[in-house]
């Protein structure tokens, strides 16, 4: 049985490959030679930036660029791939990293909720965001919860699902061969 028969599997192909992309293009942009890579993709997470004011990008807060080398880019490159091909061995994949993804956003947006809301009488310097940022931070972040959470409990289910068929399957040879 291949993987992308189910509709789902069509909907985490596209997420997954957004954030594959996501990941190359912008995450790991630190990590770049210099002079490296197309203008407007500096200019995109310049923008993004300004407009949020991200803590967790802003500063070295969390590690996010190094996660971003070390696990998120091998995992969706296997993830994206696995899909492609059907393999639903990939769904071990696709559990480790959205629970993974689950577990480190859900602090980040916790982190948003209670930097203080700035304001005119904010001391330059001290760690505050708008009430408009915390917004924009929260729809940029949600979706990363979200889906990853859905993906998770999916992959987990079709696990056990082959884990059932495997043990059936064992069951059957072994009664076979008494």
């Amino acid at each position: 049985m291949t993987m992308l028969p189910r509709a789902i599997d069509k909907v985490y192909l596209g997420y997954f490959t957004i954030v594959l992309l996501l990941t190359i293009f912008i995450d790991t942009q630190d990590y770049w030679p210099e002079g490296t890579g197309p203008e407007f993709l500096k200019q995109i997470k310049q923008q993004y930036l300004a407009d949020s004011g991200d803590p967790l990008l802003t500063s070295t807060l969390g590690g996010r660029p190094q996660m971003a080398c070390l696990f998120q880019l091998p995992a969706l490159c296997l993830i994206v791939g696995g899909i492609l091909r059907g393999w639903r061995s990939t769904y071990i994949w696709i559990l480790a990293y959205c629970v993974s993804s689950v577990a480190t956003t859900i602090p980040c947006i916790y982190t948003f909720l209670v930097i203080p809301d700035a304001d005119t009488a904010t001391p330059i310097g001290t760690l505050a965001l708008s009430p408009a940022q915390k917004r924009f931070l929260l729809y940029n972040y949600v979706p990363f919860v979200v889906i990853p959470l859905i993906a998770a409990v999916d992959s987990g289910m079709q696990l056990a699902e082959d884990v059932k068929l495997a043990a059936s399957a064992r069951k059957a040879m072994k009664a076979k061969t008494q």
